[in-house]
């Protein structure tokens, strides 16, 4: 009977903990991960990370994919990410500290325990030109990281992926 009485208090404060936001103060997600994008790119050694970035970015990762490219505006793939993204358990961060000009950041939190993950976008902007591609073909790279621990079960690459396959289908086309 004790034993019951134990898990009943001890259900009780996890569900007060967990409900009223408290857990969110307790595992503050500090500061952005602020990757430099590209093949040699620095990446963690922990397994908490997914990237995904087109195919002359990529780094030789087996937790990576290549991002689609858009023929549309860089306004309009901004707003779909940005739209999509609370569907996939995502919040827009503005102001963040430590965050660069000209990306975008999103906070994620795990359901159940609220652990933090930063999701960090860099739109690529279109090449100028001539050629037949020139100006319209929008892209970014993305780097998805836990802020605690050292594997993230896949959570970031199936959130990554789900996100993305959402946001391919809001416009319409993807390469």
């Amino acid at each position: 009977m004790f034993a019951i009485w134990g898990l009943l208090v001890l259900a009780g404060i996890f569900v007060t903990v967990r409900f009223t936001g408290l857990i969110d103060h307790m595992l503050p997600a500090g500061d952005p991960p602020n990757v430099t994008f590209g093949r040699d790119a620095d990446l963690p050694k922990a397994r908490n990370f997914f990237l995904a970035c087109p195919a002359d970015r990529l780094p030789q990762t087996d937790r990576a994919m290549q991002s689609p490219s858009f023929n549309a505006s860089v306004a309009a793939l901004t707003e779909v990410l940005i739209e999509t993204a609370p569907d996939h358990g995502m919040e827009l961060m503005s102001d963040v500290a430590g965050g660069e000009a000209g990306r975008l950041y999103f906070l994620a939190r795990t359901l159940v325990f609220r652990f933090p993950d930063w999701v960090e976008i860099e739109l690529i902007l279109p090449e100028t030109g001539t050629g037949a591609d020139a100006g319209n073909n929008v892209s970014f790279c993305l780097f998805a990281k836990s802020v605690y621990g050292v594997d993230d079960v896949g959570q970031n690459e199936k959130r990554t992926r789900a996100w993305l396959a959402d946001v391919v289908s809001r416009m319409g086309q993807g390469s």
